[in-house]
């Protein structure tokens, strides 16, 4: 039974040093565009130059993936090549993609980049895993709502690797597939601004009866906090163990 890489996320390069000092095998980050977590403070180049070369120059070297894990509109290639292009220069271990046009981008011009697929593309089954697997991506996050028994079959198919969350937010839909907040915010999570407009109170009613109290979260799931499962993950073959 292999152990599992330990990924911790990085806000800033403080945090970073910290989770690597404290740990962990692997930190991911955003830049200072196309992250999916847009309202933190990010990565200048000048700081990813930085914490690279410390995770890869410490006694045992670490690894750093960035995370450009938003849709792209057309007129934002050209900003995303750049990114691109410095994740490239920087020898970045690994790039968290939802966009398949960003994938595409990277195998054209960027092949040296490995490839990781995001949870927010969704994938929940086999097939999913084997066209990550065709489309070029060394790693798949998979949809964070699945039961042990699915992230087993997910494990199982070859020649792509499995990272699952242990720790963190779960959505009220498939991680990527719910619009509510851009629908009523004009927020949208696949642009890195979820407002969570579903860990709200609601007030539900079905004609004139009230069905539930006033102050009720009925679309928030309960977050992950999985410690308990660490040793199930790794016999079944997970690559990567995820804190949010």
């Amino acid at each position: 039974m292999s152990i599992p890489e330990l990924l911790s996320p990085a806000g800033n390069l403080d945090c970073a040093v910290a989770a690597l000092e404290y740990g962990a095998d692997a930190v991911y980050l955003g830049m200072s565009r196309f992250s999916a977590r847009a309202d933190v403070e990010n990565f200048t180049g000048e700081d990813l130059n930085t914490l690279i070369g410390y995770a890869h120059g410490l006694p045992r070297p670490r690894r750093v993936h960035v995370t450009v894990n938003t849709i792209l509109r057309n007129d934002e290639i050209d900003d995303a090549l750049k990114i691109l292009e410095l994740l490239r220069d920087n020898q970045v271990d690994a790039v968290i993609v939802q966009d398949l046009g960003v994938a595409r981008l990277i195998r054209k011009y960027f092949p040296e980049l490995t490839m990781h697929a995001s949870t927010q593309l969704a994938i929940h089954n086999e097939a999913g895993m084997i066209a990550a697997r065709e489309l070029g991506f060394k790693r798949a996050i998979p949809s964070r709502e699945l039961t042990l028994n699915e992230i087993r079959q997910l494990a199982d198919v070859p020649g792509i690797e499995l990272e699952v969350f242990v720790h963190g937010a779960l959505c009220y839909a498939y991680s990527g597939l719910c619009l509510l907040s851009s629908v009523l915010r004009d927020s949208s999570g696949n642009r890195g601004e979820c407002s969570y407009f579903c860990r709200n109170n609601f007030k539900v009613e079905s004609c004139k009866r009230h069905l539930l109290d006033s102050g009720c979260t009925i679309m928030s799931m309960k977050d992950l906090a999985l410690p308990d499962m660490i040793r199930q993950f790794s016999s079944a073959g997970v690559a990567s163990l995820k804190i949010e």
